[in-house]
């Protein structure tokens, strides 16, 4: 969407071809009831007036949806222990010396290294332009910049969850606050990203408001957005070129440039050509590190969730006593869940007196017995009875954790499993955001903007590691800004 929309204001006639009724992805959302949904787990980075996507916004016009800073950041409550992180990430750090005198240095080392990192991080404000699009020597000194940038976070970023914490932290008590990650950058960026005011939450009407906004942006630069059409195929020229793509309807629909921002697998398996992509690339994608699914409980209720104690603040409920691998390895009752109250941040989103409340817990396409599906993954009703039962037990956690009159307040509930993702975003096996930035991926260079077919760009959370609307945002710039470029060079 941003690529189109920056294209569409450089006076370029761009089509966009979604798949389904609602163009946006993860950020679609639905409503029933009275009640608005956000699909996707919401905070968003890079959104104050500095930031590189309120940048890009304002370029595209100055009436964009504003994000509003987000105070109350994450609230980690476990069976002994409950602690929320805001934008004065010292007082966390001051709670936990007064809880736990003994590690006072450690707690000490581990803000500092945080507020070092979120500086760091900052920098990257600038530098959100691709390489791939830069003259040799201009790239050159890019990668002598970001290797000078990147340097002090090795350290960080190569040791692992359970060793980061022990660099840190003795008391077994304390450590419990930890337990739940999956990596030591993710315990360090929340705190990292506090220090800078880097949390925010969406405007009015939830993350399908920027996406209404991007639509009328390429609406009113005279280009087309086409909703429930489905591209099968990307078509190429006798030179191997991108020039267009063929959609399930049997129309193909000529280009001189072709972005994509659905599932990399797909793009290279399924609709190019065979032998067209390197087989070596193909393989690196398939057997890329991808970061997990989601099953989420989406409630509406016949309260204002903050009668029931939730704030604006993302809920990490956790359970003590359990090795790291089990708090994010799917399994209901022992998966560390996350939980938000979307009314509380924005009332528009529930009928008056009433809320929203999401249950979103990692899970994986594979596991139990791939969901009872059937053959091709069909939703039977094994599917439908299991999604049900799922869906029960982390609302009995959510009681029994937190908010004990929960189940008596439900109005409206609905479910989404790893298929459910799968079949909404065409993701491979419903991933939420795309390829991680593991060694393994960034070597094979898994995730890039331009493809290794001509005029064959990537956007979205495929074209770089990580995902969210900044990297949404990011790449669909750095697509647009290399077409630009082929089409009238600097």
């Amino acid at each position: 969407m941003t690529a189109a929309a920056i294209l569409s204001k450089a006076g370029l006639k761009v089509s966009v071809f979604e798949a389904h009724s609602r163009p946006g992805g993860y950020l679609c959302g639905f409503e029933r009831n009275g009640f608005a949904f956000d699909t996707a787990i919401q905070w968003l980075n890079q959104c104050h007036s500095g930031g590189f996507v309120h940048r890009l916004f304002n370029y595209l016009g100055d009436d964009f949806p504003r994000c509003k800073p987000l105070d109350r950041i994450s609230r980690t409550r476990g069976q002994g222990f409950d602690y929320l992180l805001t934008t004065n990430p010292l007082a966390l750090r001051d709670r936990l010396i007064q809880d736990f005198p003994d590690d006072e240095k450690g707690i000490r080392d581990f803000f500092h290294d945080a507020k070092a990192l979120g500086l760091r991080w900052g920098r990257l404000n600038d530098r959100i332009r691709t390489s791939e699009s830069m003259p040799h020597h201009e790239k050159a000194l890019h990668g002598l910049r970001m290797m000078g940038w990147c340097f002090p976070l090795l350290r960080h970023i190569r040791i692992s969850a359970d060793n980061g914490v022990a660099r840190y932290f003795r008391s077994p008590e304390l450590k419990k606050l930890f337990s739940w990650q999956d990596s030591f950058m993710g315990m360090l960026m929340p705190v990292a990203w506090a220090f800078i005011g880097n949390f925010h939450i969406p405007p009015r009407g939830g993350g399908r408001s920027l996406v209404s906004w991007l639509c009328h942006r390429i609406e009113a630069t005279g280009s087309t957005i086409f909703l429930n059409q489905r591209v099968s195929r990307v078509l190429l020229n006798d030179r191997g070129q991108a020039a267009g793509v063929s959609l399930e309807s049997g129309q193909t629909v000529q280009a001189r440039h072709v972005v994509s921002a659905g599932d990399l697998r797909t793009l290279y398996d399924e609709m190019l050509p065979s032998g067209i992509v390197p087989e070596r690339l193909r393989t690196a994608v398939r057997n890329a590190d991808l970061y997990y699914s989601m099953f989420t409980v989406f409630l509406g209720l016949d309260c204002d969730p903050a009668s029931l104690g939730f704030g604006e603040e993302m809920l990490y409920l956790v359970k003590d006593g359990l090795l790291r691998a089990e708090q994010y390895g799917g399994d209901p009752e022992k998966t560390a869940l996350t939980i938000l109250a979307p009314s509380v941040r924005d009332p528009s989103m529930a009928p008056a007196g009433k809320g929203t409340l999401t249950i979103h817990c990692l899970a994986y396409m594979h596991s139990h017995n791939a969901w009872h599906t059937e053959e091709g993954r069909k939703r039977g009703e094994d599917y439908k009875a299991f999604k049900q039962q799922f869906a029960e037990i982390l609302i009995r956690r959510v009681e029994e954790g937190f908010a004990p009159d929960l189940r008596k307040h439900i109005e409206f509930m609905e479910a989404a499993t790893p298929v459910t993702y799968w079949r909404y975003t065409g993701n491979a096996d419903g991933s939420i955001m795309g390829t991680r930035p593991t060694g393994k991926n960034i070597r094979a260079l898994v995730s890039r903007c331009r493809t290794p077919v001509r005029n064959l760009f990537l956007a979205g959370h495929w074209a770089d590691y990580g995902g969210g609307v900044p990297i949404g945002m990011q790449t669909g710039a750095n697509a647009a800004l290399m077409i630009l470029n082929e089409r009238k060079p600097a």
